[in-house]
């Protein structure tokens, strides 16, 4: 207690207040779990973007009517949704859904039982790094190119990366706009973690790779999805994705082509995704890790300099580096300062010797293409294959996935994957990985032989029938 009777009164007030604050939020999740229970019984999708836009406007006109500031409280709403659907996926059970990771270690503890497994679940080029690359890493370790180096990224791979980068896009990117960073994923992180806050908005283009949603979480964000579908042969409505703006949206993430459609976003819905993005001051995140297995014309989010982005790569899928966890981050000059003071403070440096042997890689020109050609033979063969099965599928514009739709009422993805590992040896991803509304869907890697994608066909083919 003080002196000041006045003052310790509002105080005890504001406990007060405080506590009801506590005791309403206590009773808004018994409603939740309420509301889950029966989304549950009624089988229909955990997130409504309808319902959730209503509440935002009666938010919007309270806070007009109470004179408070808009921004604060839709951000305080926003973290409310977070927990509204963090406690719905909990009774729900989403929490567990598979993913290319857990079915891979799936199959592989099934060969450590002797069996033999065809893996077409992990995207891993079975090709490897070209022979030049290998070579300048035993020569980059054997003149002791084995030290800590500029967070960012030793100067010559920046120029390296810029330089071709320049080229391909005819846009001039400087050194100082480049990070290296350890593997595209991380470059991911490091973009949304500079970007987004507690309550901040990311919408992410549904199928998608499910780090994306992850990440946002992790940095305290929302993700929003805009669904895409087979029917409309994947493409992204701009009209939809209007709609699923406000004040709280901060960033759009872009991965083309996408894991696991194969999708290559064209040029005329780039160019409304990015119109957006600039009228509503939004960044872009372009995920373009598989671009140079593009069969089919691709665009990417360096041709529209004009706004707010970051553009990620990486080493792993392009020249079969997985395991060298190489990749970089393309930015404004602030930006990249930004997330370079980011990555120091987690790690000091991607290994230097890694870097050369990236630096190498860039020359590889030649193998850049054999491999982009390799993939494109498999998606050939392995869409030939398909098309005899019954099955749904759009052919890949780029990438080495097939996501591929089960065309019976009868099995969805999640039961054909544990039936075709189980039964038949064969790994693939369940569709629900990739979004809920998916869930009669698979994805197949392309990252095997082809003898080994014509068996592993026959044994698909054997369970859908």
């Amino acid at each position: 207690m003080t002196q000041n009777p006045r003052l310790d009164a509002l105080r005890a007030e504001i406990v007060d207040v405080t506590l009801d604050i506590i005791s309403l939020i206590g009773k808004r999740r018994n409603l939740v779990e309420e509301v889950a229970v029966e989304k549950l019984r009624v089988e229909i999708p955990i997130v409504n973007s309808t319902v959730e836009l209503n509440l935002r406007k009666a938010v919007t006109e309270r806070c007009k009517e109470e004179q408070l500031d808009e921004s604060y409280a839709l951000s305080i709403l926003n973290q409310l949704l977070i927990d509204s659907v963090k406690r719905q996926e909990t009774i729900h059970e989403t929490s567990g859904t598979p993913n290319a990771y857990t079915c891979f270690i799936a199959a592989k503890e099934m060969e450590q039982q002797g069996i033999e497994v065809f893996h077409l679940e992990v995207g891993e080029p079975d090709f490897g790094p070209p022979e030049s690359v290998k070579r300048s890493l035993e020569t980059a370790l054997n003149s002791g190119y084995a030290k800590y180096t500029e967070t960012a990224g030793i100067s010559i791979l920046r120029n390296a990366i810029s330089q071709k980068l320049s080229n391909q896009y005819k846009y001039d990117i400087k050194p100082d706009q480049v990070i290296v960073t350890p593997g595209g994923r991380f470059g991911l992180y490091l973009a949304i973690s500079n970007e987004i806050a507690p309550g901040d908005e990311v919408i992410i283009i549904d199928p998608s790779y499910p780090a994306y949603s992850e990440l946002v979480k992790t940095a305290g964000g929302r993700p929003i999805d805009l669904p895409t579908h087979l029917e409309d042969a994947w493409n992204p409505d701009s009209d939809q994705l209007e709609h699923l703006i406000n004040d709280a949206t901060r960033m759009i993430i872009l991965n083309s082509p996408s894991n696991p459609t194969g999708k290559i976003i064209d040029h005329s819905t780039l160019q409304a995704v990015t119109e957006l993005a600039k009228d509503n001051n939004i960044r872009i995140l372009s995920d373009e890790v598989y671009s140079n297995f593009a069969f089919d014309k691709h665009h990417s989010i360096l041709q529209f300099p004009e706004i707010n982005q970051v553009f990620i790569d990486s080493f792993s899928k392009t020249f079969g580096m997985t395991g060298f966890r190489l990749g970089y981050a393309v930015s404004d000059v602030e930006t990249i300062k930004q997330i370079t003071k980011l990555q120091n403070a987690i790690l000091t440096s991607v290994p230097e010797f890694i870097q050369h042997a990236g630096t190498q890689a860039i020359s590889c020109t030649v193998e850049e293409r054999e491999y982009s050609a390799i993939m494109n033979q498999r998606q050939q063969l392995m869409c030939s294959l398909l098309r005899k099965m019954p099955v749904s599928f759009y052919r890949p514009d780029g990438g080495f996935y097939i996501f591929v739709r089960i065309n019976s009422d009868n099995l969805d993805g999640f039961e054909f994957a544990e039936r075709l590992l189980t039964e038949k040896q064969v790994s693939v991803v369940p569709g629900i990985t990739y979004g809920s509304e998916y869930s009669r869907f698979f994805r197949i890697s392309l990252c095997q032989p082809k003898e080994n994608l014509r068996l592993a066909a026959s044994r698909i083919e054997e369970v859908l029938s």
